[in-house]
């Protein structure tokens, strides 16, 4: 998926960048961990092909020279395996901040993606927003693997837990001012900032202060978990 010219976007795109394509992350890993790469350059955003997931996660947990400034992206074909990588590793993305970079996008659209996910957004495609949320309600204990005696009050507490996200989303959607909705419609569906901006003729700061009085109404620390209240709601 990493072109000449996928590389060479992104050097244009990107001041004091520079664009380089590893085979596997054995041989990426061994050019970091020896220092290899010319003095005063350091890995910024890491995108790993689809194609490498299972041996990118096995590779996270064991890693220990990895900064947090070190962003994490696996590229995508399509919404199929958008969805596809996040229901295998929906609990591992969140873990790790991993965001999902699909490459079927515009031009403009995918280059304003890597810029969110350059300034430390976790990103995931709005088609797998439904796998993530399977893979944090399996993060629950099941009765199965509980006491007895106490499986009828977990199972109880998960569904309560559920019930009170849900109506705490319910209520801070119903604060949204019609504005405020239409951005966060926008939102949900994927788009970056600057492309609300440009749709609703305002500037990228103006949606940031919208993003943030959003999030306060709805409770929640970022705009995944925003889209996930918004289509919560059926909205």
């Amino acid at each position: 998926m990493f072109s000449e010219v996928v590389l060479r976007t992104i050097e244009t795109e990107f001041d004091e960048v520079r664009a380089s394509r590893f085979p596997d992350l054995e041989t990426w890993d061994l050019v970091l961990s020896n220092h290899i790469q010319p003095e005063g350059q350091a890995t910024r955003l890491l995108i790993v092909d689809e194609r490498h997931a299972d041996s990118f996660m096995s590779f996270l947990e064991h890693q220990d020279h990895l900064t947090p400034r070190v962003r994490l992206a696996i590229a995508v074909r399509d919404d199929a395996s958008a969805t596809e990588v996040v229901e295998r590793w929906g609990a591992r993305l969140s873990t790790y901040t991993v965001s999902v970079l699909p490459m079927n996008l515009n031009l403009t659209a995918w280059v304003q993606l890597i810029r969110l996910i350059d300034c430390g957004a976790h990103y995931l495609p709005v088609c797998s927003l439904g796998a993530m949320q399977a893979a944090r309600k399996e993060r629950v204990p099941s009765p199965d693997n509980a006491l007895h005696d106490t499986a009828p009050h977990d199972a109880a507490s998960a569904t309560s837990a559920k019930d009170a996200r849900e109506e705490a989303c319910a209520r801070g959607v119903a604060k949204l001012t019609p504005r405020e909705r239409e951005v966060l419609k926008l939102v949900a569906s994927g788009q970056p900032n600057k492309m609300i901006a440009n749709e609703l003729s305002v500037s990228a700061h103006t949606i940031k202060l919208h993003l943030h009085r959003i999030m306060t109404k709805l409770g929640v620390t970022n705009r995944t978990e925003a889209a996930i209240c918004f289509h919560s709601q059926n909205c």
